[in-house]
């Protein structure tokens, strides 16, 4: 299979890169990698947002993707859907409005390329997202993993791959117990790295 020229990554606060003061996140990690080549250059365009949800990018990337012809999709988002609205409150977005708006993305998706991938979201750190300091909502391991396993669901039904990174990162590698400091974000961008390179985008 062609590898693509043009990949566009959409996500939240993490793809975004929010905490690596060292290399600006796991997405710009990825691009210096493939930056240093001399050939089989890869354009990689880093269009997420800190605070988006699955909903906001419905709402934009198919726009955004056409302007830079992207080959390639990368989509990290879902953390900031399933965080729970206070104390036992209810989820930021119900799980089958979730499901719903993750298969419209794929749909959607595959009209611009065949070239789809998901990746999953890490775990927090509990102790220090129950709640969050800035704010009454609560990020819960347990709705991270179910969120996860919605979207591989639907990945796994629709042919499109999904890399599942949840587990991968230790309390020390979390900044704020949910954004990734730079030892984070360069576990995630390694195993980015590999996926990519496994299935010939890289």
């Amino acid at each position: 299979m062609k590898k693509p020229e043009s990949i566009c990554v959409f996500g939240d606060s993490t793809a975004w890169g929010a905490w690596d003061l060292e290399k600006g996140g796991w997405v710009n990690r990825l691009w210096l990698h493939v930056a240093k080549r001399d050939k089989d250059y890869v354009e990689i365009y880093n269009l997420s947002i800190s605070g988006g949800t699955i909903q906001t990018i419905l709402d934009r990337f198919e726009d955004e993707s056409k302007i830079r012809e992207a080959d390639a999709l990368i989509f990290q988002s879902g953390g900031n859907d399933s965080y729970l609205q206070g104390r036992g409150g209810p989820n930021n977005i119900p799980k089958e409005k979730f499901r719903k708006n993750v298969e419209e993305i794929i749909e959607r998706a595959k009209k611009i390329t065949d070239k789809i991938i998901f990746i999953g979201f890490k775990n927090v750190d509990e102790s220090r997202t129950m709640p969050v300091s800035w704010k009454d909502i609560y990020y819960v391991n347990a709705e991270l993993e179910q969120y996860g396993q919605i979207i591989e669901e639907v990945c796994e039904n629709n042919d499109v791959l999904y890399l599942d990174i949840f587990g991968l990162l230790q309390n020390d590698d979390l900044d704020d117990g949910i954004h990734p400091n730079a030892s984070g974000h360069q576990k995630i961008f390694e195993q980015v790295k590999s996926f990519l390179a496994q299935n010939n985008w890289i």
